[in-house]
């Protein structure tokens, strides 16, 4: 196991940790209908961009992608120099 594998496995723990962590802190849908999944049309979501949830989606969406890639990156370092 290479340095790049151990530096990768330890930026995906970090950032796995990251996503449950934002998830867990942000509030569940309002309502039992589907406009609560969806989204729906209230003042909340109008006003989502400047809110601490709206913060913690982006966050959460971001450090999924990034988790993505880092694995992509290692799975690649594995394969191709291993």
């Amino acid at each position: 196991m290479g340095v790049l594998e151990i530096i990768g496995g330890i930026v995906m723990i970090l950032l796995s940790i990251g996503i449950i962590v934002m998830v867990l802190m942000q509030e569940s849908p309002k309502g039992n209908n589907i406009s609560a999944l969806t989204g729906g049309d209230s003042y909340f979501n109008k006003n989502q961009g400047r809110t601490i949830d709206a913060l913690l989606f982006r966050g959460t969406k971001i450090a999924a992608v990034l988790f993505f890639v880092v694995t992509l990156l290692v799975y690649a370092v594995n394969v191709y120099m291993g």
